[in-house]
């Protein structure tokens, strides 16, 4: 049985909810079957045929990716029952070396086989990303035609496909791992796709029964306060969570003389939120007894609620406090940075419906930067840690930042300026923040941040269910990965944020970790025009 899987909660616009009904009322027939489990169509009347294109003309494009000119035409994706498959043809252009398919355009996380499986499809309109659909061993359903795997300026293009959750729009847009957020890539009928495809059973040998084609919602998140404040909005709940390193001192539960400037930022929030309930939990780390942290929990959550009742007018929520000790960790890490971020005390709220995504208050000034500061579209040279006592010297620069249906588009391109091969590159990237654990290992662009004021805005993530990935770490759009570079080589990397408006942004890379080699290198990027 094909499996929908996604956030917890669930979106509430149009063109998401219409995505949801078409996919439960499919679920339980294979691809292009014709006569669906009755019991699966429970509604089936209300649910719309997806859109699709009659131009299954694919979208073509071009770049360098880690040291080869690589053209690309990525689609048409074409509907086979509740599956759809993306057609993506890539042939070298340039170069002396031939690239692996797999070492560039593989998601290396999940599987190591040589396919096109590390592109994803993403509609941003309605905030929703579809990851490959996978068997139960957790192969995905991606295959290369001919067997043909290696891109050499002597070799034949290299033809894949691979297999999504149908999507719901008549085009889509596919990000592909060092070539960017390809747009309207057309969603075509299988009697339109002029022979550009194979049927989504010829992908999965063991057959459809048992495959998973994960969709997820986007989420956005930010913090505020010296980052001692951060807020997760997933649409239906907004989650703010407090620092209790700022609001208290160790085993108290007495608010400290610096706790109000967190908890103001917390009450400014409550503008956006709807009248309700609000939820105010207590978090502990896991050192001590479980039986005194589920109590300093309750007792620390106690405080911040009588404390917002004094600085805000709570009078329109049901204010409900709740303590649940070391029992919900953001961060698993055996370490004193992953204990910070379990100690916290949230705040929950259903926000107002009448409020963007990425409404959030801009109080407060920018922080000071890190590291080097640079104006506009422009780049810095990096002395960057490779985590092994030795350091990689990295060309940063800013190409664009974009705005696509409500949302940013960042590209950069980190080229290695050094005379040694630089391996692991995780310049951009970090796998532990405020976030919480993050996967993917933290070697991508998954850290770098718009400040706006006193907020800063991460890359847009999801949550795919846990039943289906080994672990419950969170995605980032963003490129999963900067590469290993030999001296010379540039690798481009794309972003995707929430658009909080404005003409000009500020682009910040803090300073970051990772579980293979350093994190980040701080950089900012002031006065950055954002093209239409």
């Amino acid at each position: 049985m094909h499996q929908w899987t996604g956030t917890p909660r669930t979106r509430v616009v149009p063109a998401l909810a219409t995505v949801v009904v078409a996919a439960v009322a499919l679920a339980g027939c294979g691809a292009g079957d014709g006569a669906p489990d009755p019991a699966a169509t429970t509604g089936a009347a209300e649910a719309q045929v997806p859109a699709s294109s009659s131009d299954a003309t694919p979208v073509v494009v071009t770049g360098n990716v880690l040291g080869r000119e690589i053209e690309m035409s990525v689609g048409p994706v074409v509907l086979d029952g509740d599956l759809a498959v993306l057609r993506v043809e890539a042939e070298a252009t340039s170069g002396d070396d031939t690239l692996f398919v797999g070492e560039a355009f593989a998601n290396r996380t999940l599987s190591q086989e040589d396919t096109f499986d590390g592109v994803r499809l993403v509609d941003l309109d309605a905030g929703v990303v579809g990851e490959p659909a996978r068997a139960a061993d957790g192969v995905a359903l991606a295959s290369l035609e001919d067997d043909r795997f290696e891109l050499g300026p002597d070799e034949e293009p290299v033809v894949g496909h691979v297999a999504f959750a149908a999507p719901a729009s008549a085009t889509t847009a596919v990000l592909v791992p060092y070539l960017g957020l390809v747009e309207d890539v057309p969603v075509v009928a299988a009697d339109d796709a002029e022979g550009l495809t194979v049927p989504a059973a010829e992908l999965a040998p063991a057959g459809l029964d048992d495959v998973v084609a994960p969709t997820a919602v986007l989420e956005t998140f930010s913090t505020s306060a010296n980052d001692a404040v951060s807020t997760r909005d997933t649409d239906d709940l907004v989650s703010v969570a407090i620092d209790s390193d700022v609001l208290f001192a160790v085993d108290s539960a007495e608010l400290g003389t610096a706790s109000d400037a967190a908890l103001q930022a917390v009450a400014d929030q409550l503008a956006l939120a709807a009248d309700g309930e609000l939820v105010v939990v207590g978090h502990t780390d896991d050192q001590g007894e479980e039986a005194a942290n589920q109590e300093l929990s309750e007792r620390r959550a106690r405080a911040v609620a009588d404390r917002l009742g004094e600085i805000a007018d709570l009078g329109r929520f049901d204010v409900r406090v709740e303590g649940r000790g070391e029992t919900e960790p953001v961060a698993t890490e055996g370490t004193d940075e992953a204990r910070a971020l379990n100690r916290r005390v949230t705040v929950e709220f259903v926000p107002a419906t009448d409020r963007s995504p990425a409404e959030v208050p801009a109080a407060g000034e920018l922080t000071a930067p890190e590291g080097a500061t640079v104006d506009g579209l422009a780049g810095a040279t990096l002395e960057h840690a490779d985590g092994l006592g030795g350091t990689q010297t990295l060309h940063v620069e800013l190409v664009e930042v974009r705005r696509a249906d409500g949302y940013l588009v960042g590209t950069l391109d980190v080229r290695n300026d050094g005379t040694d091969h630089a391996a692991f590159v995780s310049v951009l990237g970090s796998v532990l923040d405020g976030r919480g654990e993050l996967g993917e290992g933290g070697l991508g662009a998954n850290n770098v941040t718009l400040l706006d004021g006193g907020v800063r805005v991460y890359p847009v993530d999801y949550l795919v269910d846990p039943a289906f990935y080994p672990d419950s770490a969170r995605s980032v759009l963003a490129d999963l990965s900067v590469g290993s570079l030999s001296p010379g080589v540039t690798s481009r990397v794309t972003v995707v944020w929430p658009d909080r408006g404005g003409e000009t942004v500020v682009v910040d890379v803090p300073d970051g970790s990772t579980e293979v080699t350093d994190g980040s290198t701080p950089v900012r990027f002031v006065d950055v025009p954002v093209a239409d």
